[in-house]
């Protein structure tokens, strides 16, 4: 049982429900429990647990009554991390307040979208970033999705414990003036062909602004990234784009083929992109709703299936070829 409760809880029995409430103090473990980054996603860098009968500074609550609290974990990375209430106990939470809190609703595993790019398209729109200057017709990208990023979600959640300058940078279209990443040589042969943008920093920018909200490092981000645009394109998908070049897709047409490579009920989880080109409209992007832990190309067909369905904007589009118009 949580111990009685002090003056220092005062905030918190006034606070509105569903508002972060600060408290100080400290917090005791009792048992062994994971401590989030993020309460939603349950995220875990370092794999970090409190260890009973230690006591950790108390930051706050996530609401009123509370299901967490805000704790400092010396040697974590990030430090302040959320634990659930029952892991211990607090001269800022009252009894009552333990009994009633709610049961968390069971976690149905991490959400993301991943976002490709039809290369040619984007080219035909963007011709003077680096990676459209010199586009031939036999280039992975004439007949294959392009990786744009993989987007941990919700699209709220980015540049996590990023710095100052890496954010501006990041945001002001600086990409190339960002860190470079720290991939094996494998992965870096690898992510140059799937993301040209590379060449123009883009691999740095997705790094800074999503993989930073990954649960892992550099390594893990893109190995996960690329085992899935292996996936993505050794199906049944990416043959209808390079067998329709210079042809019009429907989102039913695509979302048809969706279902046909990874089960039925993948298409409704795929929302597609287009943009005016003169008196065409081109198919520049799909972004295809993901939840769940990624340890493989064969997981696609479960990651997807286990994601909520899309709203598209766009219901066609003309798949453009490699080369400006």
């Amino acid at each position: 049982m949580l111990r009685k409760i002090t003056t220092l809880a005062l905030a918190l029995l006034a606070a509105p429900a569903l508002a972060e409430v600060p408290l100080s103090g400290s917090f005791t473990a009792t048992s062994t429990c994971p401590a989030y980054q993020s309460i939603n996603r349950q995220t875990n860098p370092g794999n970090i647990a409190t260890q009973a009968g230690q006591s950790y500074d108390l930051l706050a609550a996530n609401k009123n009554p509370p299901t967490h609290l805000r704790i400092a974990v010396p040697g974590a990375s990030p430090v302040q991390r959320w634990v659930a209430v029952e892991c211990g106990t607090s001269p800022a939470i009252s009894p009552e307040q333990a009994e009633t809190t709610p049961v968390a609703p069971t976690y149905r595993g991490t959400q993301y979208i991943l976002a490709v790019n039809w290369q040619p398209a984007f080219c035909e729109l963007n011709s003077r970033t680096r990676e459209c200057r010199d586009q031939r017709p036999n280039s992975f990208e004439a007949t294959n999705f392009t990786l744009h990023g993989l987007w941990p979600q919700p699209h709220d959640n980015e540049y996590c414990d990023v710095s100052e300058r890496d954010r501006w940078a990041s945001q002001d279209g600086r990409w190339r003036d960002l860190p470079p990443l720290d991939l094996t040589i494998a992965q870096r042969r690898d992510l140059d062909i799937v993301m040209p943008g590379s060449l123009s920093g883009l691999d740095r920018h997705e790094w800074v602004k999503h993989g930073s909200c990954y649960d892992g490092d550099q390594r893990e981000y893109f190995a996960d990234s690329l085992d899935l645009m292996l996936a993505l394109n050794a199906s049944e998908v990416a043959e209808l784009f390079a067998g329709n070049v210079g042809r019009r897709l429907t989102l039913t047409d695509i979302r048809a083929a969706f279902d046909r490579s990874f089960g039925r009920g993948a298409g409704d989880r795929v929302a597609m992109d287009c943009a005016e080109d003169g008196n065409r409209t081109l198919i520049t992007e799909l972004r295809i709703a993901l939840t769940g832990e990624i340890s493989g190309p064969d997981d696609f067909s479960r990651l997807i299936l286990a994601a909520e369905p899309q709203q598209s904007r766009c219901r066609s589009g003309q798949v453009d070829a490699v080369g400006l118009r």
